[in-house]
């Protein structure tokens, strides 16, 4: 792994689950001082939970209390008037009908940190951190059977080689790897500059009930926005400015202290400001995120205006997507195409994630304009918070995109129709659909579908269904890949709803096989008399090879 933020950490530790070691490679001596990105949405904690209940309830831990995911509010000074609100249910997360996990509101040097012991306790994954790649040596070619780099170590001034199986370029905006392999960003770029400041003051006490995710103001000496990073004085600022000024470094903390001063509407606010730092505005996303055994995750592959909250959301949920992938090819137990489905699955999500997200920036532009200078020849404050109800309401794009690859076995179903496929979301089953989560068993012990996904293939069919958990075990074999097959309605996972087979679009004698990334991979309505081979051609499509084994049936 080159890069070790969120993404690059994180996909340590998910190769970890699959017994994978790696090694992260990161140029910074520690993690992040920088708060950066805040939130990790719904779907995000639900993969966190794959990582274990220590870290899940660590990430937990560090979430924002009630009342600071909604509104965002929109003000002239964060003590004067208030000119309007957008609820943003997708901060709030979707309840748990939808998901048995919560969003997280918290800061990127949090998270880190998090992540990064996580990944050390595993025992399975190199931190090097302080170490700099200086070049991509191979790995992109269709012949090359493993990926190097040259590495240097600034500490010692020494410089090594390493090699490995493959190769995830998680560094960056400004990737290296991305760049050396000359594969391009489609979008725009440098859409605006910005100077983000974290700072503690005693903001809170002003505020009152006026509390929201994010404070937008828009006086005549400050426009920007207020973060509240922990509702107990911590707290970061993305001020706009010009190219120009940006270029030229003069944004001092000093700067920003007054800065916080006039948005703020408080002339004697103490101000301690911690860090300051400067970023531009890219709406991109990578030409291709597959170069041979080198995937591109995170920055590297795509950037987001943060207007949506979505960018480190994506990039670990892309991750998600490609490391059961990677694992399974890295252990022989996939052809490598199947890393091909990755760039198929998750490019385009993220280049309709990346043009919302933009058309977010630009509709808040809107709103500021109108409000400081009361203009309407483009659209009023209501009208413009209006067109901007997706900021912060993202179901649908969070939980709804279906995969359509070689990775999925379509039945000829389509997901059930919504109004609005970016804000909207209901459950489904259907192949290519992230599988949907029901709440089984019993008083204390009752758990989710969810959590009987693992670093495997998961069968769930009935106790109708035994012939299908059968021939599980027989493709499990023949294939060489893990996989657990679950009947509804066992102990423990009772359906005392009777709602699985209805939401799940099976009939009692039906199965669904879902994707170690918890997405439905195929499913039966009825049954099969020979549920052995229609099971190992699954597999085997999804793994790239193909079958060479009949399996007599049950």
């Amino acid at each position: 792994m080159v890069g070790g933020g969120p993404v690059g950490l994180a996909a340590a530790l998910e190769l970890a689950r699959f017994g994978v070691p790696s090694v992260v490679l990161e140029q910074r001596a520690q993690t992040s001082r920088h708060p950066k990105t805040r939130n990790f949405n719904t779907r995000t904690m639900e993969i966190a939970r794959g990582w274990g209940h220590a870290v899940h309830q660590r990430l937990r831990g560090i979430d924002t209390p009630p009342g600071w995911k909604s509104p965002i509010r929109f003000f002239d000074t964060l003590t004067g008037a208030e000119t309007g609100q957008i609820e943003t249910l997708g901060f709030l997360g979707p309840g748990p009908e939808i998901s048995p996990a919560l969003p997280v509101m918290s800061s990127q040097d949090l998270i880190e940190k998090i992540l990064r012991d996580a990944a050390a306790a595993t025992g399975l994954v190199d931190l090097r951190f302080g170490h700099e790649v200086t070049r991509v040596v191979t790995g992109w070619l269709p012949e090359d059977t493993e990926a190097s780099l040259e590495v240097l170590d600034p500490r010692s001034g020494t410089a090594y080689t390493i090699s490995g199986s493959a190769l995830v370029a998680a560094d960056g905006v400004d990737s290296l790897v991305r760049r050396q392999l000359g594969i391009a960003l489609d979008g725009a770029q440098a859409v605006s500059h910005f100077v983000n400041c974290y700072f503690r003051a005693d903001l809170e006490s002003y505020l009152g009930d006026r509390t929201g995710v994010l404070l937008y103001v828009g006086g005549s000496e400050a426009a920007g926005v207020f973060q509240p990073l922990d509702a107990r004085g911590r707290w970061l600022c993305q001020i706009p400015v010009q190219r120009e000024e940006w270029e030229a470094g003069i944004h001092t903390p000093e700067w920003c202290a007054q800065w916080i001063r006039a948005g703020s509407g408080i002339e004697d606010l103490e101000v301690e400001v911690r860090t300051v730092g400067r970023w531009r505005m890219n709406a991109t996303v990578a030409d291709r995120l597959v170069a041979g055994r080198i995937v591109l995750c995170g920055d590297a592959a795509h950037q987001f205006p943060p207007t949506g909250g979505l960018g480190v959301n994506t990039g670990l949920q892309g991750m998600h997507n490609a490391m059961w992938k990677l694992a399974l090819c890295a252990r022989g137990s996939a052809d490598w195409s199947l890393l091909d489905t990755y760039d198929a699955e998750r490019r385009p999500p993220a280049k309709t994630t990346v043009e919302q997200s933009l058309a977010n920036f630009h509709n808040v532009l809107q709103i500021s304009v109108a409000i400081l200078y009361g203009l309407d020849r483009q659209l009023s404050p209501e009208d413009a918070i209006q067109a901007t109800h997706r900021y912060g309401n993202h179901l649908g794009v969070e939980f709804g995109t279906r995969y359509a690859s070689g990775a999925v076995v379509p039945d000829g179903a389509v997901p059930p129709a919504v109004d609005d496929s970016y804000a909207d979301y209901r459950q489904s089953a259907t192949p290519g659909c992230r599988a949907p989560h029901l709440w089984l068993g019993r008083g204390d012990g009752r758990l989710s579908t969810l959590d009987l996904f693992g670093p495997r293939f998961t069968l769930l069919t009935t106790r109708a269904g035994d012939d299908w958990r059968l021939g599980a075990a027989l493709a499990a074999e023949r294939h060489g890949v893990p996989l657990a097959a679950f009947a509804i309605g066992d102990p423990g996972i009772e359906d005392d709803a009777d709602a699985f087979t209805s939401l799940y679009g099976i009939e009692p004698t039906g199965a669904v096989l879902v994707r170690p990334d918890g997405y439905v991979a195929w499913r039966s309505p009825a049954a099969d008399p020979d549920p052995g081979t229609v099971l190992g051609g699954v597999i085997s499509q999804i793994l790239g090879r193909p079958a060479t084994v009949s399996v007599e049936p049950a």
